[in-house]
């Protein structure tokens, strides 16, 4: 499968998921076909980073992706007076992943060298920072909360250790088994769900596809969340 194809089968199971979630929460079915969704495009955050030739340029696309769909967050909020306008969206915790990515990446490349610098220093400090401050969310000390919680930050570099797939895919693989530990979810179905996540990406070739489809991908999260919530609206 090309990268393609796992980015449209990852964005049918979000758009289902949120489908359950918005429209239909009812239909718990729906959910569980939405958890394949976010560990493949974990995958391939962590993927992009080692790829991408401007991280920074990387990461300003991302975050202001998340700007815009936080938008729909405070809205419902606005109109419904439900949920919390502080719950980071997916989007906002990829943009963490990346920066962590990055350093990691970083800090592998000091350690080829023989030596633990700026980089090491930097991401042992990042990381006790987003625990620190995923646990005062999550215990509700304070409003903010990153969507999947620290395990949804710390994913995507278990795809970030190697540009060997095999390597790659094994230690994402056992990355997830850990988020899924950390996020403890009380229905073992969610769990079951989300480790089938890793079937596609086991056939994943490392190609991109024949198609340039990224700008595609970009603008569909807030697209369907913008739609999603509008039809929302009008079935109140």
């Amino acid at each position: 499968m090309t990268r393609n194809t796992l980015k449209i089968i990852a964005c049918v199971s979000m758009l289902v998921d949120h489908i359950g979630y918005i429209l239909l929460p009812e239909a718990a079915f729906l959910r569980y076909i939405g958890r394949l969704a976010m560990p493949i495009f974990a995958f391939f955050i962590g993927e992009g980073c080692l790829y991408t030739r401007n991280r920074k340029k990387y990461f300003t696309r991302i975050f202001g992706l998340g700007v815009v769909c936080q938008l729909f967050y405070i809205g419902e909020y606005l109109f419904t007076k439900s949920g919390n306008p502080f719950y980071l969206n997916i989007l906002f915790t990829f943009s963490a992943s990346v920066v962590l990515c990055s350093l990691f990446i970083d800090a592998a490349g000091e350690k080829a060298k023989g030596k633990a610098g700026k980089a090491s220093l930097l991401l042992g400090g990042l990381l006790l920072g987003l625990w620190v401050l995923c646990c005062l969310g999550e215990k509700g000390i304070i409003p903010i909360e990153f969507d999947y919680g620290f395990g949804g930050i710390i994913l995507p570099v278990f795809a970030a250790v190697s540009k060997q797939r095999k390597k790659k895919l094994f230690s994402f693989a056992c990355g997830l088994g850990l988020v899924i530990l950390l996020k403890n979810y009380s229905d073992p179905m969610w769990t079951v769900c989300a480790l089938l996540s890793i079937v596609p990406l086991c056939f994943y070739n490392g190609r991109a596809g024949e198609k340039n489809l990224q700008k595609a991908f970009y603008l569909f999260y807030p697209f369907h969340l913008g739609v999603l919530y509008l039809i929302s609206i009008f079935l109140k």
